[in-house]
């Protein structure tokens, strides 16, 4: 496949772009900018996390039955972190340690109010692209993928940690479209591990098979395909698939099979500060819990990289109403799922500054809005938007299952960044200290936060991938802006 430079408004401006597509192939890529980093970690905390109570703290109000909504700025007490003036919320304390490695930005903002519906917030959080799309749009661990390629042979470029392989209804079918490789196909799908405590069972022969039998299978299976119609033979899916099937038989062994091996190799301090520090039958509901898959992912994501990951990402599973998506005992379950994410992240970031690892990887933390007070006595039942603009003065928090930060806020969100070029100890950003807390300083929007990313691997915001005759963007019609402020 031949590569070019081909930019947006070349593009839009040629009379001829029809012609020039099918010279190209498939692919319009702007000029390489000089990469920061190298590898990805995408630590994804899917459901709302509320950002005053985590990353861009408030005063915190007691509760106090028949309180006024307004009043309620966050349900915990700021703490101080190794960055003079930057706090976060009572319970990150581990976190809070390692925060003269981060960098934290407080005022990315949506246009669009996704109100009640996660899912296409969460698509927009990982495609960059407002559903529905018109095509199937790639995910960012797919175009970091197809862009930079795997960093090392044998190592899948695109990894996704703690998603449980499950198309079982609508919902879990469309969010494996949109962590998924879109219309750039499975070649640049990810490989997918659900629970790294329980290891892989496919970087292993069966039961009975041995590696020579599976050899034997795949060059018999090259031979039949040799034996195809040319018309068979020649297409990109069969072509796709054969190496997928080789990819498969190389992975046995490749180092992801060793990086399994954390539990044997890794010592018993190190395996102690990935665990959660709560147990499931200490929870409101014991019947969701993925505290320990999530910490041991993020040790596994630290080994792949070790071993030569390009983009692993790391999901605190998305459960509706649960986890995260807080609709009432907001502040009881966040006490709950600090004590999951605080120490696995902390030890994270002590483990790849420790091992010189941290210059070079970018360590992303990220949910798909942020939270506000709730203008109905249970959260989710107000009109789409509405809680956008709410002052909390009319809501009177009658009990404790009331007490929390239960409104979807699409108009202000937070995330972290770690290492990767990203400036330490920065703070970027402000909002109200009065509801609603929309930005007022500096508000980003999600394609220049993507942008920003992309910047800092070395990818062009207008690289772009044909498909249908036209370009499609990494960022949202390659008008992405890095946030220059952001980085070293």
């Amino acid at each position: 496949m031949l590569n070019t430079h081909l930019h947006r408004r070349t593009f839009l401006k040629s009379t001829a772009a029809g012609a020039a597509l099918a010279a190209l192939g498939s692919r319009a890529k702007a000029a390489a900018l000089p990469a920061k980093a190298d590898s990805v970690i995408f630590i994804w905390l899917p459901g709302g996390v509320a950002q005053a109570d985590t990353w861009d703290s408030k005063p915190f109000t007691p509760f106090e039955p028949g309180m006024r909504g307004n009043h309620l700025l966050s349900t915990c007490p700021s703490i101080p972190t190794s960055v003079d003036g930057l706090h976060l919320g009572a319970g990150l304390e581990q976190m809070a340690s390692v925060m003269h490695h981060g960098t934290v930005l407080r005022s990315l903002t949506n246009e669009t109010k996704f109100g009640a519906v996660h899912l296409k917030a969460q698509y927009y959080m990982m495609t960059g692209h407002l559903f529905p799309v018109g095509l199937k749009a790639p995910s960012m661990g797919a175009a970091v993928a197809r862009t930079l390629g795997p960093k090392r042979e044998n190592m899948p470029p695109y990894i996704y940690i703690g998603r449980d392989i499950d198309t079982s209804d609508t919902e879990k079918q469309f969010i494996s479209e949109f962590i998924g490789p879109g219309f750039y196909g499975v070649k640049y799908a990810p490989f997918m591990i659900p629970d790294p405590t329980r290891g892989l069972a496919t970087l292993s022969a069966a039961a009975g098979m041995t590696v020579e039998r599976i050899d034997r299978r795949l060059d018999y299976l090259k031979t039949l395909q040799g034996l195809a119609p040319e018309a068979l033979r020649t297409a990109p899916e069969a072509d796709n698939y054969m190496q997928i099937m080789q990819q498969a038989r190389a992975m046995m062994d490749s180092p992801v099979k060793r990086a399994f091996d954390y539990q044997r190799e890794e010592s018993p301090a190190t395996l102690a500060a990935y665990e959660p520090k709560i147990e499931p039958g200490e929870l409101l509901n014991n019947k969701y819990y993925f505290g320990r898959r999530f910490g041991h992912g993020l040790l596994l994501a630290r080994r792949l990289v070790e071993a030569g990951a390009r983009f692993v990402q790391v999901e605190y599973q998305y459960g509706p109403f649960k986890g995260f998506d807080m609709h009432e005992d907001g502040q009881t379950r966040m006490v709950e799922m600090k004590k999951q994410i605080d120490s696995p992240i902390a030890q994270l970031i002590r483990d790849l500054a420790t091992r010189g690892l941290l210059e070079r990887t970018l360590v992303v933390v990220a949910t798909e809005f942020g939270r506000t007070v709730a203008n109905q006595p249970k959260a989710g039942v107000e009109p789409v938007g509405f809680a956008e603009s709410q002052t909390g003065e009319e809501l009177v928090i009658e009990d404790r299952k009331m007490y929390g930060l239960h409104g979807h806020f699409s108009s202000a969100n937070s995330l972290l960044f770690f290492g990767g070029g990203f400036k330490p100890g920065l703070v970027y950003g402000r909002t109200a200290d009065a509801h609603p807390m929309v930005p007022v300083e500096h508000a980003a929007r999600l394609e220049d936060v993507h942008a920003t990313i992309y910047q800092a691997l070395g990818i062009p915001a207008d690289t772009a991938y044909v498909t249908e005759g036209r370009p499609f963007y990494v960022t949202k019609d390659g008008k992405g802006r890095p946030i220059g402020a952001l980085l070293r």
